[in-house]
């Protein structure tokens, strides 16, 4: 199971969630199966957003990136898409430390408030 940290900062003086960070470095993810599923459960065990890594290699999830499934708050991550853009930019796909996703996408995706 894929290990993800979810990083806040402020807006209008309350804590907001802004970004989910998947930990990809240290699991074995299968590129042939072109679909890579997440499980969120809340509540999070939120992480002020100057703890984020910026100096790991991470890469952004597009909202059109991310699939629907039938599972409550299961979603997908199109891998295809995602390997796509990282050979247009010539990375390597095992050099991926995190999948950064905006919380704002995940929610207009699900439908839901995280």
């Amino acid at each position: 199971m894929i290990s993800y940290k979810v990083y806040y900062d402020y807006h209008e003086g309350t804590k907001a969630p802004i970004w989910i960070v998947l930990n990809v470095r240290n699991q074995i993810i299968d590129w042939d199966h072109k679909t890579l599923t997440i499980a969120v459960q809340a509540p999070f065990d939120l992480h002020p957003a100057e703890e984020f890594d910026q100096d790991a290699m991470n890469v952004t999830i597009l909202i059109d990136d991310l699939l629907l499934t039938t599972s409550e708050n299961v979603f997908g991550i199109n891998l295809t898409n995602v390997e796509h853009r990282l050979n247009l930019h010539g990375v390597d796909r095992t050099e991926v430390d995190n999948f950064v996703i905006q919380v704002a996408d995940l929610e207009d995706m699900l439908q839901f408030t995280l």
